[in-house]
């Protein structure tokens, strides 16, 4: 049988019926249509987040390659076997925010926190008057058969990552060139 629209009954004309018997100890305020629906997609939103926390993918993330800023890949894994597969010999930060956290990165001339922005090794110039200093982020030290520009180490239960670049050092007539490691959380 269709429904007319002329038999659905207006809100503001038609006579007030009593509450359903569902509906009926909730009091008059709270018996609204609206109220009850908000409670019944509020009650929703929660039973999917709990059921979703449940889950045991919950806070896991898959493996995967990621880019740094500059479209330069990282490795996948937090272990470095992928690059390194004999591992290697941590070395400590020669300075930074982690100088006093265990070892993490190794084979720079230098390495640190200082290196990084937003994580990854920075790019550009920068100047500390007279001298000038210019970051490249490479992808040419890390790995064997396939190089990438970071990779990641898991010491205890932080995860680093260990993103290489070259620091180019300028002033008072000279220039030098030093393979940086930036350290940053992953």
């Amino acid at each position: 049988m269709p429904l007319d629209m002329e038999q659905i009954p207006d809100a503001e004309t038609s006579a007030v019926t009593e509450p359903t018997l569902a509906l009926a100890g909730l009091g008059k305020a709270s018996s609204r249509r609206r109220t009850v629906l908000r409670g019944v997609a509020f009650s929703s939103l929660t039973l999917g987040a709990t059921a979703l926390s449940w889950s045991p993918l919950a806070g896991q993330r898959a493996a995967r390659a990621e880019n740094g800023p500059n479209g330069l890949k990282g490795w996948d894994r937090t272990d470095c076997s992928d690059a390194y597969p004999r591992g290697y010999s941590e070395e400590k930060d020669t300075g930074g925010s982690y100088v006093n956290e265990p070892a993490a990165c190794f084979g720079g001339d230098f390495m640190g926190s200082m290196y990084c922005s937003s994580g990854w090794h920075k790019k550009g110039t920068e100047r500390d008057a007279p001298i000038l200093y210019t970051y490249t982020p490479i992808s040419t030290a890390c790995g064997s058969s396939t190089t990438k520009n970071a990779w990641k180490w898991k010491t205890g239960t932080k995860v680093w990552r260990c993103s290489d670049g070259n620091t180019r050092v300028s002033g008072g007539g000279s220039t030098r060139t030093y393979l940086t490691i930036c350290r940053a959380r992953a």
